[in-house]
């Protein structure tokens, strides 16, 4: 398929389904384009991947399924609903199939590939809405200032990734806290996000989280009240070690209210 360097990249940003546009190397192959349900299938934003690496930097993962996809396109030009996996930008693993064709863009050799996640769940977990008066944590202030002015797509993928990797770390601080009652609360935390936790389809010893089939204004909801209750145990905690490895969790993106600093 002969084509044009910007009749391509309009294939792709039109595409109901997630498509990118990468030029053709198994390890230096970049991308040059993306749509917007493939940035949200990996949670990343475009800036983080614009002329990036698509092993190193991106969602593809270098293994003999991919090896056999770049075969099939170096030999009969194309393949359809070819089995992957992908990574997205917590490091969770996602099962899609992918069908491709070998283009060329203005000269340029390019791979054009789409994409059909196949790890849907059968049913959709329960939509949690957080009041304000809930909330004993806020963002802190260069975050509060720069989310407002985020484009929606941005803003989504932004919570979703902040809250996946709030939720494992408190996973994994709840293992290893030696404070029993500090570890309980951390349980009771992670037991309330239960229904979204998902297995890494990669490394079966990790559990991961997946909040992509939850509004964006939920999960913002969400952060912030796992931020609030481990803020709340970090003012109280008697231990320093402990508290220095809670703030670990929520000190990047978030202040405690001045009611949880006054308990």
């Amino acid at each position: 398929m002969f084509t044009t360097h910007s009749l391509t990249i309009d294939i792709v940003q039109r595409s109901a389904i997630p498509a990118c546009l990468s030029t053709v190397g198994l390890y230096d192959s970049f991308y040059v384009t993306t749509n917007e349900s493939y940035l949200k299938l990996i949670e990343r934003v475009w800036a983080e991947i614009e002329h990036k690496n698509l092993v190193s930097d991106g969602s593809a993962v270098s293994n003999p399924q991919r090896d056999r996809r770049l075969w099939l396109l170096d030999t009969q030009g194309f393949y359809d609903a070819e089995p992957a996996q992908i990574r997205i930008a917590t490091g969770r693993f996602v099962t899609v199939e992918i069908s491709a064709q070998r283009v060329w863009c203005s000269g340029t050799a390019c791979d054009l590939e789409f994409f059909s996640p196949l790890s849907v769940p059968e049913r959709e977990p329960p939509v949690i809405r957080v009041g304000d008066a809930a909330k004993k944590a806020e963002f802190s202030g260069r975050l509060r200032r720069s989310v407002p002015a985020m484009n929606t797509l941005d803003r989504e993928i932004l919570m979703r990734r902040m809250l996946s990797l709030t939720a494992e770390g408190t996973l994994l601080a709840a293992r290893l806290c030696d404070s029993a009652d500090v570890r309980a609360s951390l349980q009771m935390i992670v037991e309330r996000l239960a229904s979204f936790q998902v297995e890494n389809e990669m490394i079966a010893t990790k559990v991961s989280f997946d909040f992509n089939r939850i509004g964006s204004d939920s999960v913002e909801d969400i952060l912030l009240h796992v931020a609030g209750e481990i803020w709340s145990l970090i003012v109280n905690c008697s231990s320093i070690e402990t508290a220095d490895m809670l703030k670990n969790l929520v000190a990047g993106y978030s202040v405690p209210k001045l009611s949880v600093i006054r308990i």
